[in-house]
């Protein structure tokens, strides 16, 4: 997963990729394990379907689903 910053008129957004984009997410927190990232949103509104679900708190903003190692 690439992380990055750029006006949005610089951005491509590659096709077959999964994105989280800050303009609709807001603030975004990535807690990170040996194995797995967890990722935490500022917009509560905000989802995402790629992530898996490990039911995790809403300890650093909205909890939308960890990225696990190899996926």
């Amino acid at each position: 997963m690439p992380i990055g910053e750029a006006p949005s008129e610089h951005l491509n957004y590659y096709s077959g990729y999964n994105t989280i984009t800050q303009n609709s997410a807001g603030d975004i927190t990535m807690e990170c394990f040996e194995g797995k990232t967890h990722f935490y949103v500022s917009n509560y509104d905000y989802s995402v379907d790629f992530l898996d679900d490990e039911n995790k708190t809403d300890d650093y903003g909205k909890y939308i689903g960890t990225l696990k190692a190899g996926a």
